[in-house]
This record gives C-alpha cells, structure tokens and sequence, in this order.
C-alpha cells in the first residue's frame, strides 16, 4: 500500500496506532460517532484504547488521524484489513445528505486506489462497503453503525459510481448552480475539504473576467479556507448582480452566499 492519505482531509496524526495493514485492504467501514465533535483529542488520548483513520463532520469535513498504511483500533479483529472513517452523529440519525456524498466519494477514491470492489459486503471476510456490526463477537460485538445507516450503504454505493474519475470533490453541474447549491455546509476561515475546492474553484468561476485580466489572482483550489478564500467570499457578497443584490460581507459562506454563487454561475451559463 503506498496511498497512506486521503488528500481532502485535515491530516491530524494521533498516538492511538499500532501495526501495520494488509495489503490490499478489503474495503471500507463507515462507524457512527455516537456523537458530535471532532474525535482527535479521545483518539490521541492513550487510555481511550480507540481511533479510526478518518473522521467525518455532518458538514462534510475530513480528518485522518491514523495513516493507511497503520491499524486504527476500530474494529478489533478487523483492524488489520479494512480503512475505517467514524461518521458525526447518533446512531438514532440519518447521515446528512453531504456525509452521503463525502462517503460515496471516498469510496469512489478507495476504488481507484486501492482496488476496492464495486459491492456491499456483510461478512468480515468479503470485500466491498462493510458494516462494524458484521465482525460480531470478535469485532467488539457492537451494534455499529445502527439500522438506518447500514442500510443507506446502497446510496454511498451509488454515490461512489458516479463520482468523477478525476478527483473526489463534487463538480457542479449546471443545474446544480441554477438550484444555488442548496446541499453545500456551512464554510468559514479555517474549514478544509472537499467542499471547499469547490467552493474556490466557483469563485474563481464568479470572478473570472477580473482573474483573467490580472486584476485579481485567481485562488488555488486547494481545499483550505484561508485569508485569500474569505476576503474572495466577501468581495462576491458585496457584489451586486442583475439575479442577486449585495448580503452581509462577512466572508463565511452560508446558505444566502451558496445561494448567490448559484444565481451568479446559473446567470452566466444561460
């Protein structure tokens, strides 16, 4: 195995890791967090005796704690073979509609990279979009990821094969701009990820006649939310359209900012 990081997510190594994985791996298990909250501080924390490779944010926000080549202490017996990604939420919750698309697309990159099989498995054995109650007793015997998320494996399946070949960020389609991105979180300074490429890449889209004439640079679509992706955001807040007048220039892009992006890019795609 020579992939050891998820290129969209935060990278924040901790100390809860040992031993090395098989090559290849047989696929991927999405946990429930049973609750909310980055897990970096209880996974780097000895005592807790657990963590995972990636952590998932009901937002759609990455963090790798445990590289891929190294056992995260997940799932017991099955810690050796299979990636594993704790997911926000209660096990009594739905994913949100953008964990659903962040999982599809980390599934669609585990495909390319590793070889993972276009399939769901219930056994410890098989290959494919697992489950960690299916390991039973020698997995810790836990009831994880809960009923509803176990069975919306069908739709991070689906998600994974329509995933672009190139890079596991959403690209917009053009009605996808026309609807004003009404699926995408919440961003602001600080935030990594895939949403946040994508993020750069329509702002760069909104302000291309100024990119390509020099007066602005255009942003690098490198997934971190910095001070050249705020101060962008706040300029196409200020900005006034003929489909969506000046908001609140506070360089966090909400649901008004996605909305205006969508009219904006809807607007010049007619």
């Amino acid at each position: 195995m020579t992939t050891t990081r998820y290129p969209p997510a935060n990278f924040r190594p901790v100390r809860n890791t040992s031993g090395t994985m098989s090559a290849p791996t047989r696929g991927l298990i999405p946990h429930v967090q049973v609750g909310n909250g980055s897990l970096f501080g209880w996974f780097d924390n000895p005592r807790s005796q657990a963590s995972s490779h990636l952590w998932l944010s009901k937002t759609g926000t990455f963090e790798q704690y445990v590289p891929f080549d190294k056992k995260a202490w997940a799932q017991a017996d099955g810690n050796r073979f299979w990636i594993s990604v704790e997911c926000e939420g209660l096990d009594s919750e739905d994913y949100t509609s953008v964990q659903i698309q962040r999982l599809g697309e980390l599934y669609a990159w585990g495909m390319r990279e590793f070889g993972w099989p276009a399939q769901i498995t219930d056994s410890p054995d098989g290959r494919g979009i697992g489950t960690h109650r299916m390991g039973g007793r020698p997995w810790g015997g836990h009831s994880c990821p809960g009923t509803i998320r176990a069975d919306r494996r069908d739709k991070i399946l689906a998600t994974a094969l329509n995933a672009g070949p190139s890079e596991p960020s959403r690209n917009a389609s053009e009605d996808d701009r026309r609807a004003g991105y009404t699926t995408m979180p919440t961003l602001s300074t600080g935030d990594r990820g895939p949403a946040v490429i994508e993020l750069q890449k329509a702002l760069n889209s909104v302000f291309l006649n100024e990119t390509t004439a020099g007066d602005l640079a255009p942003l690098a679509p490198d997934g971190v939310y910095g001070t050249m992706t705020t101060s962008r955001v706040a300029s196409c807040q200020r900005f006034a359209t003929p489909w969506f007048g000046p908001i609140d220039a506070d360089g966090i892009c909400g649901p008004d900012t996605w909305r205006k992006i969508g009219f904006i890019l809807g607007g010049m795609n007619k």
